[in-house]
């Protein structure tokens, strides 16, 4: 019986890094504008001491201004040692131009809050501030200024300081958040392309070996049995259909067929080897993750008996035992050394995701025993198999 489920909506990942994007461009042309008109603001400051004055006064403007300009935009954009020169000239040229326009104290604000854009450490932070008011007032008293516009500039330093130090905070968590999502989304794409990997190795190894043995019986039946040859070449036509389904399903990343209906394949499927399978059923509930897991492993082994076991009989077992649920897949075949392969390593990952087990040992009728553990089902049970004990059918 078919089972709907239903779907988060999907997300998208080329529109989320667009989004991405398109919200780092606003914020950084917003950041140049701000600069912008606080360069424009500091022009003041230049051109109120050059305002009717004699044309050396406006040469001496235009170079202290070009100067200031070059180290505001130095001071963004270097990195590393080059960027603290760039700082402490900064601050020079700021403290040398303070006493040839007094009224431009506020200069001594451009340099700090600059800086904090990029103090990850608010004690720095602290210490750079006093560091600069030590050398505002000092100056401020040098000059025989009062005290109150050194107050002024601790004000301003203080406020757009620590706004531009927050500021700069938010970004870097915001950039670490967005490199813990772009991390997550490619850990994401990767367990579902090792989830299809995984899934498609055991559907289509199967549904292969089941339609190789299928053709393979029909065509040494031909000569002397043509109906039941043309049955087997039905029976491998259907495989093929169904297989087609369950490889969508596969990508789709659901099945709900149910373990009854997997022992229903894996009989028919060892059938056609003329392998007798015996199963024991206990009524356990289990999720559907575990019925899923359950029947991948069931078919990943019924595909490995039919292909190199050469037994004759095989023998699964289901049962919760001191609260763990025990799956086990048996046969009567050559056993030998065993060597895990793509098939039986997908299946180890599959069980561990969902904290569960497989051992892999020699059976005591000398062929290979296959047992899987799992804990009990936290999610809403699939519906139990009943309690079956069955011969299959030989041939």
């Amino acid at each position: 019986m078919s089972q709907e489920r239903s779907r988060a909506p999907e997300r998208n990942p080329a529109a989320a890094g667009t989004h991405i994007a398109d919200s780092k461009r606003k914020f950084l042309r917003g950041r140049w504008i701000v600069r912008w008109v606080a360069l424009l603001y500091a022009a003041d400051f230049f051109v109120t001491p050059a305002y009717r004055h004699s044309f050396a006064i406006w040469v001496e403007f235009a170079v202290f201004y070009a100067a200031f300009a070059v180290l505001y935009f130095l001071s963004a954009v270097l990195t590393g040692r080059r960027q603290t020169a760039a700082f402490v000239l900064f601050y020079l040229f700021v403290v040398l131009y303070y006493p040839i326009n007094q009224q431009a104290n506020v200069l001594f604000v451009y340099p700090f809050a600059v800086l904090c854009l990029f103090l990850d450490r608010l004690r720095t932070l602290f210490v750079v501030l006093a560091a600069t008011m030590a050398g505002v007032v000092a100056e401020t008293r040098y000059l025989g200024h009062p005290f109150a516009s050194a107050e002024s500039v601790l004000f301003y330093c203080a406020i757009f300081g620590l706004g531009n130090f927050a500021f700069a905070q938010q970004e870097r968590t915001n950039s670490l958040l967005e490199g813990a999502n772009s991390e997550i989304e490619r850990l994401s794409q990767e367990a579902e392309r090792e989830r299809i990997a995984r899934d498609l190795h055991d559907l289509l190894g199967h549904t292969l070996t089941v339609i190789t043995v299928k053709l393979d019986l029909a065509r040494r039946l031909l000569s002397h049995d043509a109906d039941r040859a043309r049955n087997e070449i039905v029976e491998a036509e259907r495989t093929a259909r169904n297989a087609l389904a369950e490889v969508r399903e596969a990508v789709s990343g659901y099945r709900a067929d149910g373990l009854d209906a997997e022992i229903g394949r894996a009989r028919r499927s060892l059938l056609s080897a003329d392998v007798k399978l015996t199963t024991t059923l206990a009524p356990v509930n289990l999720s559907p993750a575990q019925v899923n897991a359950l029947c991948l492993a069931l078919r990943e082994a019924a595909t490995n008996i039919v292909r190199h076991a050469r037994a004759t009989a095989c023998y699964v077992q289901l049962l919760e035992n001191d609260g763990t649920i025990h799956f086990t897949i048996e046969d009567n075949g050559l056993g030998g050394p065993i060597r895990e392969g793509n098939g039986l390593r997908g299946m180890r990952e599959r069980l561990q995701s969902m904290a569960g087990t497989v051992k892999l040992t020699g059976s005591s009728n000398g062929g290979t025993r296959i047992e899987i553990t799992l804990p009990p089902a936290i999610e809403s049970p699939a519906p139990p198999a009943s309690q079956v004990v069955e011969a299959g059918d030989t041939l």
